[in-house]
């Protein structure tokens, strides 16, 4: 399977064989048998991070010998939670969540955790979790955000996009917060939520809509580079000579080549390697099921991308060969 497949036909495949051999028992049942069946559900396929951790975390688990039952949230609550209730109800061994919404998932997780499933998350860090493996976001965005106020030399305004409710944005956000009031010369001038799906064409009109209103904005902020695309290519359309900058994360491949391009308003991404961390949550997922005990938080490396390494770093992690 590619990196840019979606596993979604295996599902039929995988009830089927479940049914018939009883690899579907959860929560530690028949430890003795050879193929575990781990349950991955994923927020949503649609951006380039999304599908790589997916698409890791599907493609390691096959490599160690598990059946994998798993599917694709399209980015509806409603959606990822009825597919988590799929994975409770067929028993599997370890149930693995990419990314979700707190408020909807928490529940589930918990009632997974009471019927003796184990619980690992990517991206998503919850009370009912054995293992939450990420980017060190607290780390990775304080280097982002010091480094915008540095380029600003302390003293700018900044319009961000932010929208609620998704543990690792807000614990991105909150980092922001704090890093900004270290400088009193650093301030929020606009801020506007994103919109999902269709978020670069929102992220530009945004953008435009922010510069309009607040033309003494100096840099673009947000918690993924989705939205920043958006807004750095409406910088251009502006007038290319406006001295307004973007910073982001996640090290989408767009926003690596706009930073690679002297002439965009891209300044800085945090590099993640969201194929590792897939693939190496699906790892923390098939020793859940095997009953060994995990560390809470696993972080997988990153890099801060500027002008200077952008280039190096685009010809060298393993998701933009």
């Amino acid at each position: 399977m590619g990196r840019g497949t979606i596993s979604i036909m295996m599902i039929t495949a995988v009830l089927v064989v479940s049914a018939g051999t009883g690899f579907a028992n959860g929560g530690g049942e028949d430890e003795g048998r050879e193929h575990p069946v781990i349950g991955i559900s994923v927020i949503g396929t649609e951006h380039n991070w999304d599908i790589n951790a997916y698409n890791g975390a599907v493609e390691r688990a096959e490599e160690l010998g598990a059946k994998v039952l798993a599917f694709d949230g399209e980015r509806r609550t409603e959606k990822q939670l009825g597919d988590v209730k799929v994975l409770i109800a067929g028993k599997v061994n370890a149930i693995l969540v990419i990314l979700g919404d707190a408020q909807s998932l928490t529940p589930a997780l918990a009632e997974a955790r009471q019927n003796g499933i184990p619980v690992v998350t990517v991206d998503f860090d919850n009370p009912h979790t054995l293992s939450n493996v990420s980017t060190d976001n607290e780390t990775a965005m304080a280097e982002l955000v010091e480094h915008m106020v540095q380029d600003l030399n302390e003293d700018g305004q900044v319009g961000i996009y932010y929208t609620p409710g998704i543990p690792v944005a807000d614990q991105r956000k909150d980092v922001f917060d704090r890093v900004m009031a270290k400088y009193p010369n650093m301030e929020v001038a606009a801020e506007q939520p994103w919109k999902i799906p269709g978020t670069v064409p929102d992220g530009y009109d945004k953008a435009q809509d922010m510069l309009r209103a607040n033309p003494e904005i100096d840099a673009f902020w947000t918690v993924f580079d989705q939205p920043l695309i958006g807004a750095a290519q409406a910088i251009f359309d502006m007038g290319g000579d406006m001295d307004v900058r973007c910073y982001g994360f996640d090290g989408d491949p767009a926003a690596m080549e706009m930073i690679m391009d002297p002439g965009s308003a891209y300044a800085a991404t945090v590099a993640q390697q969201p194929y590792l961390i897939g693939q190496t949550g699906a790892e923390m997922a098939l020793k859940a099921a095997a009953g060994e005990e995990l560390e809470r938080y696993v972080y997988v490396d990153h890099i801060l991308v500027t002008r200077d390494n952008a280039k190096e770093v685009f010809e060298t992690l393993a998701q933009y060969k």
